[in-house]
């Protein structure tokens, strides 16, 4: 049995470290003073528990305090970044509440004592959010736009191990496995038990989704099927 003054300080508290992991989840800068504001926005929520609602209007009602929280929380930029935190703020409320429902549900641990698991629990999900997202990370939208007018829409991910730079004018070397008609001049490469020469040419320009326009980048041909994507980022693009 659980009082309702323990349960909205329960309650509270855990919207206060969820908005902390947030925080430092998405590397927002805040006050402490907005998220505790957040917290008690929260707190909202308990009041659809002496209503009887309709659950899709109570659920409407949460999206609604929910992202109202994450306003105050963070302030308010676009609509995009406000759904982006909207979302990954529901996906920590999920992960936690499944694990606390789990150590309340097998009896491991006395329901008022389930506070003292959230920093664990946050400690385990930020751990693989972060990994994660630098895998996410790793994949970009490619443009390129090529000399004869034509442009090219890509899905790149960025290759730890593709690290080529053509000797003639220092460029990084960015490769896609499509035939392209274009002035092409070679560069010699070398792997572990190979080397030959690869088919490259200059691109009018190069806009790569989270770097930016890139003007140092040649493109590389090859005749090689990708899985998941269809260029591959020169990892010293990371570097800068």
């Amino acid at each position: 049995m659980i009082y309702l003054d323990e349960f909205i300080l329960l309650n509270f508290i855990i919207d206060y470290i969820l908005l902390n992991c947030l925080k430092d989840l998405l590397k927002i800068n805040t006050r402490k003073y907005r998220l505790f504001l957040s917290s008690l926005i929260g707190e909202i929520t308990i009041l659809s528990l002496f209503f009887k609602l309709n659950n899709h209007l109570i659920f409407i009602i949460n999206i609604i305090i929910c992202m109202f929280m994450i306003v105050v929380a963070f302030g308010y930029t676009d609509i995009k970044t406000l759904i982006k935190n909207t979302i990954y703020f529901y996906i920590l409320n999920f992960f936690i509440g499944g694990c606390l429902f789990y150590f309340k549900n097998e009896k491991l641990i006395k329901y008022r004592y389930l506070i003292l698991l959230v920093p664990i629990i946050m400690k385990i999900y930020k751990y693989f959010a972060y990994n994660l997202k630098n895998i996410v990370s790793l994949k970009h939208k490619v443009t390129v736009y090529l000399n004869n007018g034509k442009v090219l829409y890509l899905n790149g991910y960025m290759d730890t191990a593709n690290t080529l730079i053509e000797p003639y004018g220092n460029k990084k070397v960015i490769i896609i496995n499509k035939n392209i008609k274009e002035d092409f001049f070679y560069v010699p490469y070398r792997t572990i038990d190979n080397s030959s020469l690869i088919k490259c040419f200059n691109p009018k320009r190069v806009y790569i989704d989270g770097i930016g326009e890139r003007n140092d980048v040649c493109i590389g041909i090859i005749n090689q099927k990708f899985i998941g994507y269809n260029c591959l980022l020169n990892y010293k693009l990371m570097e800068e």
